[in-house]
């Protein structure tokens, strides 16, 4: 057990021997799709009630997997194997740079899930954050520069907030354990300041609003399995360390949780108003991430503020990632797909492209029918002190039509600027499984709710109106604006980056001028120099080979006067 649980982490680091020998490197294709098997044996596993202990590893680790953890698992153990013979297929250029980025972003993204300690957790979430910068410019165009320098800056901050957070809490808890920081928190007379700080951290990886910049911007440029793996597993990894972290069903923290609600709703609800403004099918499912991850923000900022609702959520919130990952990664990778695709009738091939979106909004007897019901059937008003619970039950129904509005806009894009050359059948066969297990999993999976099996309808005949409607409505509202040649405005992927990069230019132009000016004074001064002190040149070269040893030894010199 104890080789199987350290190859899921460790077969993707595998992959830096291949990347040497020229020899080698033609195997790097082959086993890309086969890396996360070892971590997908674990996860179909169970959970189990083990835990690992590595001693001699960074502070003392400690690996564990447990029902919160197992969605995740599976979801990323999935998403990348799919995603990965998708890439095997789609990768013409830098193969083995991109090879190898998408195994140490793997590792990362596996670990993370894995993890039991603060070490390891923050490890592999930084390697994973910090390799991703590898996927995002894979395509070395001024575009993918753009988005790179700006997830750059986002992870940097993130990162640094992260870090000061699980700190706090580590002080907190007198333990390098995730499982003892929960309690800490809620006991430490700096629980509002950890708190932000983990939210804000976290929350750069999950697309809070504010902090989602880097998406909308990073998924256009990025190759399309890398898109996949950004959107579908990789932003799962800020949910996951919520989940973990923060004290969740231990005390009622109401205004926090409430502050976390609304920032999903206007994730959920902002994020599909700027997303019908695209003009490119990955941004627009960009924006659909944002509002996705929106609605598990919202359950997230209940089950804070409703502590006896927590162990309802938790789970849920779990499959739920579960469902979306799936199902967002089947459409990132249908954008790689040609029409009509190998040997499928043009009418299917839009079918099977519109149903992880159809699943997204709750069709029903899909994934996202158990997945929306589930949800609704949580956060019954009943019972909520919040004051936004009267109004729940109306906002989850708006976030299905906004889900089915981005579809339909997705869709739109898709026929109007479908790839129609050949499809290598390594992609279609990425794409297909990806589709197939989302539309199949979570319904296998939701029987296992801690929710009373009654609560989540096996027979949706029932609940047809209340799964219908929203997306029959979504559908009149595209039909009203073909009929009358409706156009969104044009909103610029990112949104707030184009006037915050005005604004920057701005303020900084003074200090760009600095050096333009100093070369003009300077100059004259130097040449005078050199006329009256010919012989100095001589040294130039010496100089410029010793100088930096000249200064350690002064500086040693200095220290130990």
């Amino acid at each position: 057990m104890t080789f199987w649980i350290l190859s899921a982490v460790a077969i993707p680091l595998c992959v830096l021997l291949l990347v040497p020998s020229r020899a080698t490197r033609p195997l790097l294709w082959p086993v890309l799709p086969l890396l996360p098997l070892p971590a997908l044996g674990l996860a179909l596993m169970g959970p189990g009630n083990w835990q690992l202990e590595l001693p001699g590893l960074l502070l003392g680790a400690s690996w564990q997997l447990d029902e919160l953890r197992q969605p995740f698992l599976l979801l990323t153990a999935l998403l990348w194997s799919f995603a990965g013979l998708f890439a095997s297929g789609y990768i013409k250029a830098r193969r083995t740079s991109f090879a190898l980025f998408w195994a140490l972003t793997l590792s990362g993204n596996l670990g993370l899930v894995l993890a039991g300690d603060l070490v390891s957790f923050y490890t592999f979430f930084a390697l994973m954050t910090f390799a991703g910068y590898g996927l995002v410019v894979h395509e070395r165009k001024p575009d993918a520069f753009r988005a790179g320098r700006l997830y750059l800056i986002m992870a940097v901050f993130g990162e640094m907030a992260l870090l000061a957070g699980l700190v706090l809490a580590a002080g907190a808890a007198d333990s390098l354990l995730l499982a003892d920081l929960p309690g800490a928190i809620a006991a430490s007379a700096d629980t509002v300041l950890i708190m932000v700080l983990l939210l804000c951290g976290f929350g750069v990886k999950a697309g809070l609003p504010l902090l989602h910049m880097w998406l909308p911007l990073a998924h256009p440029v990025a190759p399309t399995p890398a898109s996949a793996v950004l959107s579908g597993a990789m932003i799962k990894a800020g949910l996951l360390g919520w989940l973990l972290t923060l004290p969740l069903g231990l005390a009622s923290y109401e205004l926090p949780g409430t502050v976390l609600a609304l920032t999903g709703v206007v994730a959920s609800l902002g994020a599909a108003l700027i997303g019908v403004c695209q003009q490119q099918a990955k941004a627009v499912l960009a924006y659909s991430s944002i509002s996705q991850m929106g609605l598990m923000t919202l359950m997230l900022g209940i089950a804070l503020a409703e502590p006896e609702r927590a162990h309802w959520l938790l789970p849920l919130i779990g499959l739920y990632a579960l469902h979306h990952g799936l199902a967002k990664g089947a459409m990132f990778l249908s954008v790689g797909i040609s029409s009509p695709c190998a040997s499928v009738p043009r009418g299917l091939y839009w079918l099977l492209l519109a149903l992880p979106g159809l699943s997204l909004a709750g069709l029903p007897f899909t994934s996202g029918a158990y997945a929306k019901l589930a949800m609704k059937q949580a956060l019954v008003p009943e019972g909520l002190s919040l004051w936004l619970a009267p109004w729940l039950s109306s906002l989850l129904s708006a976030g299905a039509v906004a889900t089915m509005v981005l579809v339909l806009r997705f869709l739109w894009l898709q026929w109007q600027h479908t790839n129609k050359n050949g499809t290598d059948p390594r992609r279609a066969v990425g794409w297909l499984l990806t589709l197939v297990t989302s539309l199949v999993l979570f319904p296998l999976l939701a029987p296992g709710l801690p929710l009373a099996i009654e609560s989540v309808p096996v027979d949706q005949l029932n609940a047809l109106p209340t799964l219908l409607w929203p997306i029959l409505l979504a559908f009149l509202l595209g039909g009203i604006s073909l009929k009358v040649h409706l156009r969104a405005p044009r909103v610029p992927a990112g949104d707030l980056v184009a006037p915050l990069e005005v604004l920057c230019k701005r303020v900084t132009l003074p200090y760009q001028m600095q050096p333009i000016v100093y070369t003009e004074l300077m100059r004259p001064l130097c040449s005078s120099l050199r006329r009256v002190l010919p012989w100095a040149q001589r040294f130039e070269p010496w100089m410029s080979a010793q100088s930096a040893w000249l200064l350690i030894i002064v500086s040693l010199v200095l220290l130990l006067a």
